[in-house]
């Protein structure tokens, strides 16, 4: 189990820098990071991140 700040395992991670994981209390929280495009120019970027149980299905986004 992670400590609630690590950011979420992805391939993105090969591509961004100041990855940025922020909980929101309740199991989710924002991903945060500064982006490569296929231009190599970079952007920052964010997103929600919610993974819930929803009655034994891991689901994104909450049941």
């Amino acid at each position: 189990m992670s400590n609630g700040n690590t950011p979420p395992p992805g391939s993105y991670q090969q591509t961004s820098q100041n990855v940025v994981f922020t909980p929101d209390g309740g199991g989710g929280g924002t991903l945060t990071a500064l982006c490569q495009k296929i231009d190599g120019s970079w952007v920052q970027s964010t997103l929600k991140y919610d993974v819930a149980n929803c009655n034994g299905v891991l689901t994104y986004g909450g049941c």
